[in-house]
């Protein structure tokens, strides 16, 4: 049975796990900035962001790859940068007209952190 990935992850392609999963990954297409990958176990389909030193990767399930190049995985990479910091705290976020709780290791709420370019 194949071992589940999440639906959306960090990619580093210089840790062993990053070749691993390269290894599982057969390259479909490159188109804007993104590739698309079918992993071979499964037959599921991944979009990767292409290589960029300034910029976090994602590694992300596609369900529907006809419009895998402009999928908005926005929501799936807060979620993650949610769960990395560990959720929320009691405070607000500083941002002018802003209630929403701050994220944890940051004094802006999950939103604002993601808007200002922050994804870990």
């Amino acid at each position: 049975m194949p071992r589940t990935w999440p639906t959306v992850s960090y990619f580093n392609s210089g840790t062993a796990a990053a070749r691993e999963v390269m290894g599982e990954l057969e390259l479909l297409d490159r188109k804007n900035w993104y590739e698309l990958y079918r992993r071979i176990e499964d037959g599921t389909h991944w979009r990767l962001d292409t290589e960029d030193k300034f910029q976090q990767r994602y590694l992300v399930q596609i369900d529907d790859t006809g419009s895998w190049d402009s999928f908005d995985s926005s929501a799936l990479e807060k979620e993650l940068l949610l769960e990395r910091r560990g959720g929320v705290g009691a405070e607000e976020c500083i941002c002018a007209g802003c209630s929403a709780p701050v994220l944890l290791k940051s004094a802006f709420c999950l939103n604002h952190t993601y808007e200002r370019g922050v994804r870990k």
